[in-house]
């Protein structure tokens, strides 16, 4: 179990904030997954598998979640994981605000745009698994 919560907290981070997982912040997420005790239904284990499989398709089913099923404990570990790594002295450089310039503002509507895409995207995977479970 520990070695899965492992996995799952280094997959986590990666789509979260790009980066590999220290072993301080891995114990934290096993330490919160064991006292959370976060129980996933059929459905729920269904899409974290398919989370798991890759960052596009995690960040798909993130962003369908969020418009869909904000509540879901899928989106519950997500966000344990975020709190951990926010708090993290290890990766306070991925949450402090920086300085950019005028081209932020064009990446900024490239990635609404994006965002946009992933979460129809994400709509019609959820869609699909929620088929297969009924």
């Amino acid at each position: 179990m520990i070695a899965d919560y492992n996995e799952e907290a280094k997959k986590i981070t990666w789509y979260l904030i790009s980066a590999p997982l220290q072993d301080e912040e891995a114990l934290r997420y096993v330490e919160a997954m064991s006292l959370l005790k976060i129980e996933l239904n059929h459905y729920e284990s269904i899409l974290f598998s398919n989370m798991l499989e890759n960052k596009w398709r995690m960040a798909s089913i993130d962003a369908a979640l969020a418009l869909k099923d904000p509540n879901n404990n899928v989106r519950r570990k997500l966000f344990v994981m975020l709190a951990i790594l926010e708090a993290s002295p290890n990766y306070t450089k991925y949450f402090l605000a920086r300085d950019f310039s005028v081209f932020y503002y064009f990446r900024l509507i490239l990635i609404s745009f994006r965002s946009v895409i992933r979460a129809i995207l994400g709509l019609i995977i959820l869609y699909k698994i929620k088929k297969k479970c009924n």
